[in-house]
C-alpha cells in the first residue's frame, strides 16, 4: 500500500513561522519526489519498519522458502511443512543525505518556489544514489549473464531477452513481478527490433512506441534507467591484443595471444575478446609483452572465437592513500596510477581486494591523474597503499530480475533534541523513510535544510537475476 505518514512529533510550530520552512511539508513533498525519479528501488523487493535505526544497524530480512507438492489418500493425514525462508542480515550502511542553505534572501519566496529550487534537485540526487547503490548488486547476476558485450543490436536483442527469460524459468522465479531494467543505449537498440515496433500487436494502443517506452515484453517489465551505465572502451584505459589462433565454443585451458608491445598484464585484471564477449579475469597473465604469449581466463570461452580476435585488456590501478582504508570505509576512496583522463567511470565495476563493487560517483582530478570514486556500499575488507585496483569492462551491464532477487531496506532515523532549536520531521512513503531537519545558522545568515534517507541493499538470490550484456 502507497501510504505516506508521518512517524514522530515535530518539535512545536508557532503562529508567526513561515509556512515554507514547515519540516511536514518538505518530508510529504520531498518523498513524493523521491518515488517519481528512483527506477530500480520501485522494482525491488522493500522491508521497512517504523523503528527507529542508526548507521550501521543491522536488519534481518527474509529470502522467500518454497514449499514441495505432497500426495495423500483418502486414509492419510496431512504432512506439516516448515517454511524455509533463510534470513538475511542487511547492513544499514547507505546514509545518503543533501544539505543546503535557504539565505535570508530567500525566506520570503513560496513552499513551491523553494521547491523547484532547492527540494527537486536534491530529492532527485538522493534518487540517484539509491537507485546506483541497488545497481551496484548488479555483478552479483553476472553467473547468470546473457548475450556480449558491445554486441547489443536490434538483429539479436530479442534473442538476448529471450536468453534471459529462459535463465529466470529455469531458476523458478515467479512469472509475476520480472523487471528488465536497461541502460540508454540498450534501450535504442531494443526499440529498433521489430517486435517493440509492432505496436498495434501488443494492445496498447500504440503507447510503448509514442513514447519510446518499452512496457511488457516478452514477461519483462521494461525500464530505461539513466544509472544503468553504457560505457564506452574508448573513454577507459585499456590495452589492445589478438588471439594468435582460434578457439571452440567451451575452450578453458591457456590460449595464444599477440599483446600491445607497451603494456604488460597482469593477473585479476578484466579481459573481453570481442567475439565471446564475456566479461572474464585473467588468472593467468602474459609474461612477455610484444610477443606471442598465452594468457588463461577464469570461465570457459562461451561463443567461439578466431585467429586475429581483438583481446582488450582492462589495465589495473592503484589504491592511493600513505594509511590506505581500513574495512568498513564508506567515503571516497582515492586512485592513481591509469592512464590519463582514462579513470574508472561512474556504472563502472572496481574488484578490490577480492570484492566486486560499482562506481556510484567519480571525480577525476585530471591534472594530477587521479580520481576520487565512491563505492555503491562500504569496503568490506581493508585495503592498503597502492593495493591493486581492477575496473571492469565497458559495454553495459543491464539487468532481468525478479522482485525477490534484491532488496531495499529503510529505517527512520531519530530526530535530533527539539531544546537544540532544530526543527525536524521523519515522513514515510512507500516504504522508504525520509528525515528533514531545519536551523537557522547565523554565520550563514540562512536556514540549513538537511535531507537524508538511511537504507541499506543486499542481494537476495542470485538465481533470480540474469544480466542481460549489451
Amino acid at each position: 500500500m502507497n501510504s505516506l505518514y508521518l512517524c514522530q512529533a515535530e518539535v512545536a510550530l508557532y503562529d508567526n513561522d513561515n509556512s515554507a520552512f514547515i519540516p511536514e511539508l518538505w518530508a510529504m513533498e520531498g518523498l513524493h519526489i523521491l518515488e517519481e525519479n528512483m527506477v530500480m528501488a520501485g522494482l525491488v523487493h522493500r522491508d521497512f519498519s517504523p523503528e527507529i535505526a542508526n548507521y550501521g544497524d543491522v536488519v534481518n530480512t527474509r529470502r522467500p522458502g518454497t514449499f514441495s507438492t505432497m500426495r495423500k489418500t483418502d486414509a492419510d493425514s496431512i504432512v506439516l511443512q516448515d517454511a524455509q525462508a533463510t534470513n538475511v542480515q542487511v547492513p544499514l550502511d547507505q546514509h545518503m543525505y543533501v544539505s543546503f542553505t535557504i539565505k535570508d534572501g530567500e525566506a520570503s519566496k513560496s513552499f513551491q518556489e523553494l521547491v523547484d529550487i532547492y527540494l527537486l534537485p536534491g530529492m532527485q540526487g538522493i534518487a540517484r544514489g539509491i537507485d546506483r547503490a541497488i545497481l551496484g548488486q548488479v555483478p552479483q547476476f553476472l553467473g547468470n549473464a546473457v548475450g556480449r558485450l558491445g554486441a547489443l543490436s536490434a538483429l539479436n536483442g530479442k534473442d538476448y531477452l529471450l536468453e534471459a527469460r529462459e535463465t529466470l524459468n529455469e531458476n523458478l522465479a515467479f512469472p509475476e513481478n520480472r523487471n528488465c531494467v536497461l541502460a540508454p543505449s540498450a534501450e535504442t537498440a531494443m526499440l529498433k527490433t521489430e517486435m517493440f515496433l509492432k505496436a498495434n500487436e501488443r494492445g496498447d494502443g500504440g503507447r510503448a512506441l509514442r513514447e519510446a517506452a518499452l512496457g511488457r515484453v516478452l514477461g519483462f517489465d521494461t525500464w530505461m534507467d539513466q544509472n544503468v551505465t553504457g560505457l564506452n572502451p574508448v573513454n577507459l584505459d585499456t590495452a589492445p591484443g589478438e588471439t594468435t589462433v582460434g578457439y571452440a565454443a567451451g575452450y578453458s585451458a591457456n590460449i595464444a595471444v599477440d599483446m600491445d608491445p607497451d603494456y604488460l598484464s597482469f593477473v585479476g585484471e578484466y579481459v573481453v575478446i570481442s567475439s565471446d564477449g564475456q566479461p572474464t579475469v585473467l588468472t593467468v597473465a602474459a609474461a612477455n609483452a610484444g610477443d606471442t604469449d598465452f594468457i588463461a581466463l577464469d570461465a570457459p570461452l562461451k561463443y567461439a572465437v578466431s585467429a586475429n580476435d581483438p583481446i582488450t585488456i582492462y589495465q589495473k590501478c592503484a589504491i592511493d592513500l600513505g594509511a590506505g582504508y581500513a574495512a568498513g570505509w564508506a567515503k571516497a576512496l582515492h586512485l592513481d596510477s591509469f592512464t590519463a583522463t582514462k579513470y574508472p567511470r561512474v556504472g563502472q565495476i572496481l574488484k578490490i581486494a577480492g570484492k566486486v563493487y560499482t562506481v556510484i560517483e567519480s571525480f577525476p582530478n585530471i591534472a594530477q591523474d587521479e580520481v576520487d570514486v565512491w563505492l555503491d556500499r562500504p569496503l568490506e575488507d581493508a585495503v592498503i597503499d597502492d593495493a591493486d585496483v581492477f575496473p571492469g569492462p565497458g559495454g553495459s551491464l543491464n539487468l532481468c530480475f525478479h522482485r525477490d532477487a534484491i532488496a531495499l531496506v529503510s529505517r527512520p532515523l531519530a530526530l535530533p533534541a527539539g531544546a537544540l532549536g532544530v526543527r525536524s520531521q521523519v515522513g514515510v512513503y512507500n516504504d522508504v523513510a525520509m528525515r528533514v531537519t531545519m536551523q537557522y545558522d547565523v554565520h550563514a545568515q540562512g536556514t540549513v535544510v538537511t535531507l537524508d534517507v538511511l537504507c541499506g541493499v543486499k542481494t537476495l538470490d542470485t538465481r533470480l537475476g540474469s544480466v542481460l550484456l549489451g
